[in-house]
């Protein structure tokens, strides 16, 4: 999966560091698929990297948006609401969520070989 092209910052990232349970991988998977589809719709969104669980079961998704506003709103967002009390219920052991201001970014890319 290719990493999210964003603007020049500032823009701020929500840092969303999970350790999941065992429970319902398949309705895990449906939820997060649909809840990255749903932020991408959201005013002021503007990417997402995430990684794959690790064998204890951690994983992290960073999402970026234009300014505060748009990270509460989405914050308040019914669906979304919804999904993250379903992940304390069921999927999260623990998690934590963090959100930063981005000053500075730098990008690289490996040329493609002849």
């Amino acid at each position: 999966m290719p990493l999210s092209r964003l603007p020049s910052p500032p823009y701020y990232a929500v840092i969303f560091a999970s350790v999941r349970t065992d429970k319902d991988d398949d309705g895990y998977a449906k939820m997060a698929v649909e809840m990255s589809r749903l932020a991408a719709q959201q005013e002021g969104y503007l990417g997402q990297d995430s990684t794959e669980r690790d064998n204890e079961g951690m994983g992290i998704t960073v999402s970026y948006w234009r300014d505060e506003a748009a990270i509460l709103a989405w914050k308040k967002q019914v669906d979304h609401t919804a999904a993250r009390n379903m992940g304390r219920e069921k999927w999260y052991k623990s998690y934590t969520l963090r959100v930063a201001r981005v000053e500075r970014a730098y990008d690289f890319d490996r040329p493609e070989q002849a």
